[in-house]
C-alpha cells in the first residue's frame, strides 16, 4: 500500500518534470502557472528527495531480515622467536567468506522496520503539504498580479480625468470665468495621478517577479495572464469542508503516521532489554606454510559455524535511556498532532470569515462605485455649468478612486480566501 502511494506521487513528479519553460510572450492560465511551479519549484524537488530518503530508510531497516555476507582476502606473515623447537614462521594467503543471520531479536527489527515504513509515509504526506503550499503561493501571486493590473487601469483612468480637468480649468481661466487657483489645483491633481500611475506600474512589475518566483522560474519579461479575479466560485458548507479537512489534510495524516512510527520506535528500543539469537559461519581458503624448527607444514582450508545467543546484562543504562527518549518523543508527536488539528480548524474558520467579509465588501463596493460615479458626474456638470466649485470635483474623484481601489482589493481578498479554503480542506485543485 505504501509503495503504491509513493510510486503514484513520484509518477506525478515525472509528468510535471516534462513541462516546458514559460515564455513571457505566452498568455498563461492559472493552471499553466501551477503546472510550471510543480515542475520547477525547488521546494517540491527537495520534498521528492525526502520521499526517496524515506524509502532508503525502509531498505536499511529491513536489512537484518536478510543474511549478511562478507568476503575478506589478504596476506599475513608472523614470526615467533625462540621456543623449544626454534623460531616459528608462518606465511599465508587467505580468503574468507563470512555469513551471519539474525534469527530472532524479540521484535527489534520488526518494530524498527515498521517505524521506517511509517516514516516513509510521513515524508509522502509532507511532500503533499509542500505541493499544496506551492499551489497556494502561485494562486496568491497570480491574483495579486491581476489586482495590480486592475489598479493600473484605475490609475490610468484617473490620470485621463485629471488631464481633462486641467484642460477645462485652463479654458475657464483664459475665458475669465474661473480663478487661477483652479488651474493650479488641477496641475497638482495631474502630478498626483501620474505618481499614482508610476506606483501602479511598479506594483505590476513587483508582482510579476513574485509570480515568476512562485513558479520557481527566473524573472523574465511581462506576463499576460487570464483575468479570473471576478470568476464565481462554489463554496461548500462549513460542516462538509470541516469533514474533508480532517480526512484529507496532509498535516493530520502525517501526524498519525508520526505517532505510529514513534510507538514502533518505543517498542524497538525496549527490545534492547531482550536477547538476540543469531547464526554465523565462515569458510577460509588458505595457502601458505608454517615452519617450527625442523618441522614444516602447509596451511589448510578451514571453516566454522555456530549459533549464538547474546543477552545484555549491563549496559550502563543506555537501553533505558533510549527507551525513555523514545517515549518522550512519542508524547511530543501526540501533542503536535493535537496542535495540527487545532491549526487546521482555525485555518478553515478564518477562510470562511474572510470569504464572508470579502463577499459583503464586494457588494458594498459595487454600490459605492455606482454612487461615486454619479457624484463625480454631477460635480463635473456643476463645475462646467459654473455653479459648483472645483473642490467638489476633487472630492468626488477621490471618492470614486477609493471605491474602485477597495473593490479591486475585495475581489483579490475573495479569491485568496477561497484558495486558502481549498488548501485548508486538503485539496490540490487549481
Amino acid at each position: 500500500m505504501m509503495c503504491g502511494k509513493i510510486s503514484g506521487i513520484l509518477a506525478v513528479f515525472a509528468v510535471f518534470s516534462s513541462f516546458q519553460p514559460v515564455h513571457a510572450a505566452e498568455k498563461l492560465t492559472l493552471r499553466d502557472c501551477i503546472t510550471a511551479a510543480l515542475a520547477n519549484q525547488p521546494a517540491i524537488k527537495a520534498s521528492r528527495e525526502n520521499v526517496n530518503a524515506g524509502l532508503g530508510r525502509v531498505a536499511q531497516a529491513a536489512s537484518p531480515y536478510l543474511p549478511q555476507i562478507k568476503a575478506t582476502t589478504g596476506y599475513s606473515e608472523s614470526r615467533a622467536l625462540g621456543g623449544a623447537l626454534g623460531d616459528t614462521i608462518s606465511k599465508s594467503y587467505s580468503t574468507t567468506l563470512s555469513l551471519s543471520q539474525v534469527l530472532y531479536d524479540f521484535g527489534q527489527t520488526g518494530n524498527s522496520l515498521d517505524a521506517a515504513r511509517r516514516g516513509a509515509r510521513s515524508t509522502e504526506r509532507d511532500s503533499e503539504r509542500v505541493i499544496q503550499e506551492v499551489i497556494l503561493n502561485v494562486k496568491q501571486a497570480y491574483y495579486a498580479l491581476l489586482a495590480a493590473g486592475k489598479l493600473v487601469a484605475v490609475s490610468q483612468k484617473t490620470l485621463e480625468q485629471a488631464e481633462s480637468h486641467q484642460r477645462q480649468a485652463e479654458a475657464f481661466y483664459h475665458a475669465g470665468s474661473k480663478p487661477k487657483f483652479d488651474v493650479t489645483r488641477t496641475e497638482v491633481e495631474v502630478n498626483s495621478a501620474r505618481l499614482g500611475l508610476i506606483n501602479a506600474n511598479n506594483g505590476v512589475r513587483i508582482r510579476t517577479i513574485a509570480l515568476y518566483n512562485a513558479m520557481g522560474i527566473d524573472p523574465g519579461g511581462p506576463l499576460e495572464i487570464d483575468d479570473v479575479l471576478t470568476a464565481p466560485l462554489t463554496i461548500p458548507p462549513f460542516e462538509k469542508a470541516m469533514e474533508e479537512a480532517v480526512r484529507n489534510r496532509p498535516e493530520l495524516i502525517k501526524a498519525e503516521e508520526d505517532i505510529a512510527a514513534a510507538r514502533a520506535r518505543v517498542k524497538a528500543e525496549e527490545s534492547g532489554y531482550y536477547p538476540t539469537l543469531s547464526a554465523t559461519g565462515d569458510y577460509t581458503w588458505g595457502h601458505g606454510t608454517s615452519e617450527m624448527g625442523m618441522y614444516r607444514g602447509d596451511i589448510q582450508n578451514s571453516w566454522n559455524a555456530g549459533i549464538w545467543l547474546s543477552m545484555p546484562l549491563y549496559e550502563g543504562g543506555i537501553t533505558k535511556g533510549k527507551a525513555g527518549e523514545a517515549r518522550a518523543n512519542l508524547r511530543v508527536v501526540e501533542a503536535q498532532g493535537q496542535t495540527f488539528r487545532q491549526s487546521v480548524l482555525m485555518e478553515l474558520s478564518q477562510a470562511y470569515a474572510d470569504i464572508d467579509s470579502a463577499t459583503a465588501r464586494i457588494s458594498m463596493m459595487e454600490l459605492s462605485i455606482k454612487k461615486a460615479r454619479e457624484s463625480l458626474e454631477l460635480a463635473q456638470g456643476r463645475y462646467e455649468a459654473g455653479i459648483g466649485p472645483y473642490i467638489e470635483v476633487t472630492d468626488a474623484q477621490v471618492a470614486s478612486i477609493n471605491a474602485e481601489t477597495d473593490h479591486v482589493q475585495a475581489l483579490y481578498d475573495y479569491q485568496l480566501a477561497a484558495a486558502r479554503l481549498l488548501k485548508a480542506m486538503g485539496r490540490v485543485e487549481p
